[in-house]
């Protein structure tokens, strides 16, 4: 058995890696080219035909019957962006109105004040409540369609 010569120094054996196989690097022996279509005559494509379509669903004049059709659920969106709308700017003024320091417990006190001057003055007398509540009862006819 013959024996390994010792390296010289420690740091040569930190440098010298054990063996590994490298590969060589990958090289392009050979290029692709793609030949330029030529222009063709027939332009057609998807935009064309899309265009010779809608020009074709104009004149076939259907556009009256689609907009009734389309009336309802165009309502339908259009009632709902604006509740959408008037929710958040409704709840950032409440949200504002609550920041402010008395606001929320006077704005309380006054609806409590005006809700027993109400009472005072429209529900004391018999004649009175009879009054209200057919007021009432009619609005509610009215909102029900009766």
């Amino acid at each position: 058995m013959e024996a390994e010569p010792a390296p010289a120094s420690p740091l040569e054996s930190a440098a010298v890696p054990p063996t590994v196989e490298t590969k060589p690097d990958p090289v392009i022996t050979s290029t692709v080219t793609i030949p330029a279509q030529e222009a063709s005559t027939d332009e057609g494509g998807e935009w064309d035909l899309l265009v010779e379509k809608i020009k074709a669903w104009i004149d076939s004049n259907q556009l009256g019957s689609l907009w009734d059709q389309a009336q309802l659920p165009l309502r339908l969106i259009g009632g709902l962006i604006l509740f959408v709308i008037v929710s958040t700017v409704y709840s950032g003024i409440l949200g504002t109105i609550n920041k402010v320091p008395l606001a929320p417990g006077l704005l309380e006190l006054t609806g409590v004040i005006w809700l027993l001057n109400y009472a005072r003055c429209n529900l004391v007398r018999s004649s009175d409540r009879k009054r209200v509540i057919d007021a009432l009862g009619s609005t509610w006819n009215k909102v029900v369609g009766r």
